[in-house]
């Protein structure tokens, strides 16, 4: 509950340079673009997932790209609509919120939250990302099962 709140109090910032500057170190031009298309405060907390690995030593440039990028496919929502998706996931009524087709912007955000992941991994796979960094993003949601590098990227996914 502490880390939603952090969340909503933090969701405001803007990327720094320093932001800008880990992401152009890691991603090929037709990923960043990708990164820079995310809502600001979505490239804030990739940035800060991608930070979270490197200051543990954790330097696999997939892994840091699926960190800067595994939230691409949530596409530009406001704080509201972020903040009312939570809270239904807490009565597990996102499924019932969510809806694509929705006159309701809120709506529509919300089934852009469920689907995030997926959406996410198809926008990777057509600019051309790694496989791997595909699969990571797709998975980021899911059970790692026995694979270390999406286990590591859940973690540093809730930290930052």
């Amino acid at each position: 509950m502490l880390q939603r709140i952090r969340q909503f109090v933090t969701a405001g910032r803007q990327p720094t340079p320093a932001d800008l500057e880990l992401a152009q170190q890691f991603l090929p031009p037709e990923l960043y673009e990708l990164f820079l298309q995310q809502h600001p405060r979505d490239i804030c907390h990739g940035a800060a997932t991608a930070r979270w690995l490197l200051a543990r030593g954790h330097d696999s440039r997939d892994l840091i790209a699926a960190a800067l990028l595994h939230d691409v496919g949530k596409g530009n929502q406001r704080r509201i609509d972020r903040a009312v998706y939570v809270a239904a996931t807490w009565f597990r009524l996102e499924r019932r919120l969510a809806c694509a087709t929705s006159r309701f912007e809120l709506r529509r955000a919300a089934d852009r939250s469920l689907r995030h992941s997926e959406r996410g991994a198809s926008l990777l796979a057509a600019g051309g990302a790694p496989a791997r960094v595909v699969e990571l993003t797709r998975r980021h949601h899911e059970p790692p099962g026995g694979d270390d590098m999406l286990a590591l990227l859940q973690r540093a996914d809730a930290a930052s």
